[in-house]
């Protein structure tokens, strides 16, 4: 009996952070217009980090120095294996010279594509499908 409360009383003393992806997808679908609260111009800078930045204060998460950048997302929390990705993870991708930041969903079955869920992507928050080849890092 004792070692069921000291079990029950480790786990409700551990601090629990809220889940990013299931604090993004409240925004579910909102258009580029109707960010304002993220006090960036989405005419002047790509808000994907700004986006990310947001849902991460509000899950109880530190985002990384200068967050609106998406590549400053390649410092958030610790690194993961690409393969060992799980739903919410921090992922950054690559195209061309730029970067883009949003949170893991799941990979297609042949592993070709990932699903990310975030915001700036056709110009709202939404999933998406990236190739899985233009992942530069993984954060959890």
């Amino acid at each position: 009996m004792k070692i069921i409360l000291v079990i029950a009383l480790t786990l409700f003393t551990v601090p629990c952070k809220a889940d990013m992806l299931g604090t993004a997808s409240k925004y579910d679908r909102m258009h580029e217009r109707s960010i304002s609260f993220l006090g960036v111009n989405p005419r002047r800078i790509s808000w994907c980090g700004a986006f990310l930045a947001f849902v991460a204060k509000r899950s109880s998460r530190q985002p990384p120095d200068n967050p609106n950048l998406a590549r400053s997302w390649m410092k958030f929390g610790k690194p993961v294996f690409a393969r060992s990705a799980r739903r919410g993870d921090v992922v950054v991708i690559r195209s061309g010279r730029r970067f883009h930041v949003s949170l893991f969903d799941h990979f297609d079955q042949r592993r070709q594509y990932v699903y990310l869920f975030g915001g700036n992507q056709s110009n709202r928050v939404q999933l998406s499908r990236y190739r899985a080849s233009s992942v530069v890092a993984v954060r959890r």
